[in-house]
């Protein structure tokens, strides 16, 4: 790859970047509102940008003498970017996968392999004298065995959390996905990139080969580097479009007011009647579809009811349900002996933190708080019947 030019390979590198970077700033400039699922997107975006780039002036002969004319220490700089993809990728799947999903704390931890490359190219490269780390870019010194084994370590991580995102997508619970319109074919375009993830982690694999014992077959790793970069161009165009008109979600225009059909009494009454008597809200992977067969009714339909009678969405309104068979349970004497998780399951919820977070917000109560001013109260009032 070091005989390359300012060729197809060089310009093939540039459009990945200027890919990448154009959806990422439409995606900032266009957005409806804040949301942490494209935050997360931009920047996954923007470090893909940065490992392009990366590519272009370690292997590109043109570029690479550009900015080791403007100084050595630019070279390195984009690197982190191989060390940055996985943990965003990682953020990403969980953020629309987790309703209520917020960075954390321990989520810092997720930085500590950035830190390690950062310790490790300051003692090998920054802190060299100027002349040195001139000789060693133009000698391709970073071939030796310290940066090549750094490089399979960043692009196995990278494997690793492409994995564990699409693991993530594929056994989220539905309602969080329908929540985020996350589309179905998200999940095989990830398998799609951990499988180029997997083919550059098997080049850096040969490298350390390379390093150790002389790969009589060189001449392969400079197909295997090419052939990525022409993967991830058919990849990302295939792909990098759809997923930003995807998930801007704009907020459509108004359209012009029109007079509406009102909603059929008929319809609401049957709905709340099966929703108290058959109480299919019970159920964990109920869904617009399962609820509108249930009722026989188009799922249009239904939908158009919720949403104008209640004005909630669908998962706003079995939620409400689930929270109120929630409260039912934790003020049930019987049920005292269950654990809160025990009811969170028994009201229908698949995910403790959104039971939690929206028992809170209706009762400024915990799930626990709450049971325990109901067994204060009981007993409180079992001592005022006695002494009377």
């Amino acid at each position: 790859m070091d005989k390359t030019l300012f060729n197809l390979h060089d310009l093939v590198l540039l459009i990945i970047a200027f890919e990448c970077l154009a959806v990422a700033f439409y995606l900032g400039l266009n957005r409806a509102k804040a949301s942490l699922p494209t935050s997360l997107l931009i920047a996954f975006l923007a470090v893909h940008a940065g490992i392009a780039l990366h590519e272009l002036v370690l292997w590109g002969s043109t570029f690479r003498y550009w900015v080791l004319d403007a100084s050595p220490n630019y070279f390195f700089v984009l690197n982190f970017a191989y060390w940055l993809d996985g943990p965003l990728l990682f953020l990403f799947a969980c953020s629309v996968t987790q309703q209520h999903f917020k960075l954390q704390r321990w989520h810092g931890l997720l930085l500590v392999p950035v830190a390690l490359f950062a310790v490790f190219i300051f003692q090998h490269f920054y802190a060299l004298p100027h002349d040195a780390k001139v000789t060693l870019v133009k000698d391709y010194s970073f071939a030796d065995f310290d940066y090549v084994f750094m490089d399979l370590l960043a692009k196995a991580i990278r494997v690793v959390f492409s994995v564990y995102a699409t693991l993530l997508i594929l056994r989220g619970n539905e309602q969080t996905k329908a929540t985020f319109n996350v589309p179905e074919w998200l999940p095989k375009v990830l398998m799609l990139l951990t499988a180029v993830l997997a083919w550059e982690t098997m080049l850096s694999m040969i490298k350390v080969y390379h390093s150790l014992y002389v790969f009589p077959y060189y001449d392969v790793v400079e197909f295997i580097g090419l052939a990525s970069y022409y993967m991830q161009f058919a990849l990302f165009n295939t792909v990098i479009f759809m997923s930003a008109s995807h998930f801007l979600r704009a907020q459509p225009a108004k359209p012009k007011a029109v007079e509406r059909e009102p909603v059929s009494q008929a319809l609401l009454e049957q709905l709340e009647t099966t929703m108290e008597r058959e109480r299919p809200y019970l159920n964990q992977n109920l869904s617009f579809e399962r609820l509108a067969e249930k009722l026989d009714i188009p799922v249009k339909e239904l939908s158009n009811a919720i949403n104008r009678h209640y004005e909630v969405n669908f998962y706003e309104f079995i939620n409400n349900y689930r929270i109120q068979e929630a409260k039912r349970l934790l003020e049930d004497p019987a049920c005292f002996e269950k654990s809160i998780t025990d009811i969170f399951y028994d009201a229908g919820f698949n995910s403790k933190s959104v039971y939690n977070t929206l028992f809170k917000k209706k009762f400024n109560k915990t799930p626990s708080q709450y049971r325990n001013d109901v067994k204060q109260k009981l007993a409180k009032q079992q001592t005022q019947a006695g002494l009377s």
